[in-house]
């Protein structure tokens, strides 16, 4: 099932299924989309959540306690249909509760997706909480894929990415979008050193910003030649080799009854 909030400046719709954001877009005339539409054949999302773990995982598979588990990309929970736990005028909260099973994932636990409207900013808030009686290895992932152009009347060198550095001048940096930047996959920064990351329209400083507060993995990623996307990707880990979920770069081990709270913040300024 399909949701939506809207607070005059901007309009929001989330699925049940992964609890997903499935469009955003300002309000007023012209009325600007803001997210990819999910088009079949290309890149089918629009912004899924990664949990219990961020990329992919070495062979395809992890162990635990002896035990091989077949494993795909960026976890599960963006495949599963979440439940609509409450919701407000501004703000729509959903949840999932996982038992723990033999064949994909042997830890229970309960995740809530929380998506909050406040002026021109939208957070997206996710909780995990270890309900088994071991600890959990976990990582989360946020992979929004905004459109890009914004603008249909413009081309791809009409954007860039720009984030924050110090020794640059103005204090910010930017990295032209090319039809070539993602021919070898994703691009990786760790410890960026940025609080923000934007997509940004080169001549009129229009932008969509995501706030990298608690990640310290920034993904970008598109599909070769930039057919119409760009997702940025705050991430709290990353993949690594073996297959020891634990032992992946920046896995959290949560206690039994401990939970894990990060948020993702979009600022759109169009």
């Amino acid at each position: 099932m399909l949701y939506n909030m809207e607070n005059g400046l901007l309009s929001v719709t989330v699925s049940t299924f992964g609890a997903e954001l499935q469009d955003i877009h300002t309000l007023g005339a012209p009325s600007v989309p803001c997210l990819w539409d999910g088009k079949a054949g290309i890149w089918p999302r629009r912004a899924p959540v990664c949990f219990p773990w961020c990329g992919r995982v070495e062979g395809g598979w992890f162990q635990e306690e002896g035990v091989r588990y077949e494993a795909g990309s960026h976890g599960f929970v963006r495949d599963l249909e979440h439940t609509l736990a409450d919701r407000g005028a501004q703000w729509l909260r959903f949840r999932l509760d996982w038992p723990g099973d033999g064949l994909r994932w042997p830890w229970a636990f309960t995740f809530e997706t929380l998506h909050t409207l406040e002026g021109r900013r939208l957070t997206t808030t996710c909780t995990a909480v270890n309900r088994s009686p071991r600890p959990m290895p976990v990582q989360v992932g946020f992979h929004p894929g905004f459109r890009c152009p914004l603008d249909p009347a413009r081309g791809l060198g009409d954007y860039a990415i720009r984030f924050q550095r110090p020794e640059a001048p103005g204090g910010t940096d930017r990295l032209p979008l090319t039809p070539g930047l993602f021919d070898q996959d994703s691009l990786c920064f760790r410890d960026l050193g940025s609080a923000w990351v934007r997509l940004e329209e080169r001549d009129t400083g229009r932008y969509l910003q995501v706030d990298l507060e608690g990640a310290p993995y920034l993904l970008l990623w598109s599909q070769p030649g930039i057919p119409g996307f760009v997702c940025i990707e705050p991430w709290t880990g990353y993949p690594g080799p073996g297959h020891d979920l634990a032992a992946r770069p920046g896995a959290v081990l949560l206690p039994p009854g401990a939970s894990l709270r990060r948020s993702m913040t979009l600022t759109v300024h169009l």
